[in-house]
């Protein structure tokens, strides 16, 4: 018995630091994708980017990139997808190609991390479960031991303070996930846009023209 009450109180120590590293690896991805996303919408203004469209002045986005950020790639998606439209030449097909490359690329680049925050809020919870079923047989087994009610009512606690902490790590996960998904689906769109405005406005040129 007593065999078992050492074994489980520490499979439920160690289920806790775990519980404890994957929360601080959330906070992290969490910290890093709001930054990403502030910095992507702080730097590429959609409503300046259809404005520059309308008017014809697509052209001019290039040269407003500084030179450190072409070498570094460290261009906003949105004022990327604006320059896949100037470089395809004003063919259609060529650019619902180079928008479709660039938004993959780009997506794939912002859903790092997203996985594990959606792996955390799926499973962190039964992982605080697991830990709160060790600590409730060590609290069956100090009962049998009859180690006192204040030994089972202790391990009782710890038990579900597994739980709790299991939903700690799930939670902000699962809320942070579905945000940032969101924020990303919403550039994803306005770059679309963009790109249909654009190839709007190049069929009313030529048809202006013609």
């Amino acid at each position: 018995m007593d065999f078992l009450i050492y074994a489980t109180d520490i499979a439920e120590k160690i289920i806790l630091l775990l519980l404890f590293g994957l929360s601080i690896w959330s906070i992290s991805i969490i910290i890093d994708r709001y930054r990403i996303i502030q910095w992507q919408r702080k730097n590429a203004p959609f409503m300046e980017l259809k404005s520059k469209i309308k008017k014809q002045e697509l052209i001019t986005l290039k040269n407003e990139i500084p030179t450190e950020e072409k070498s570094e790639e460290k261009i906003p998606l949105l004022r990327g997808a604006a320059n896949a439209l100037v470089s395809a030449h004003q063919n259609t097909e060529a650019i619902n190609a180079a928008l479709s490359g660039y938004i993959k690329e780009e997506k794939m680049k912002l859903d790092q991390g997203l996985a594990v925050l959606a792996t955390l809020g799926s499973n962190a919870p039964f992982i605080g479960l697991f830990g709160t079923v060790l600590g409730i047989i060590r609290s069956f087994a100090y009962l049998g031991a009859q180690s006192g009610t204040a030994s089972v009512m202790s391990g009782i606690s710890q038990a579900l303070f597994a739980t709790a902490f299991g939903l700690f790590v799930a939670i902000p996960a699962v809320i942070a996930f579905n945000i940032f998904t969101k924020s990303i689906k919403d550039l994803v769109i306005k770059a679309e846009t963009l790109r249909d405005l654009y190839i709007s406005e190049l069929k009313g040129t030529s048809h202006g023209r013609n």
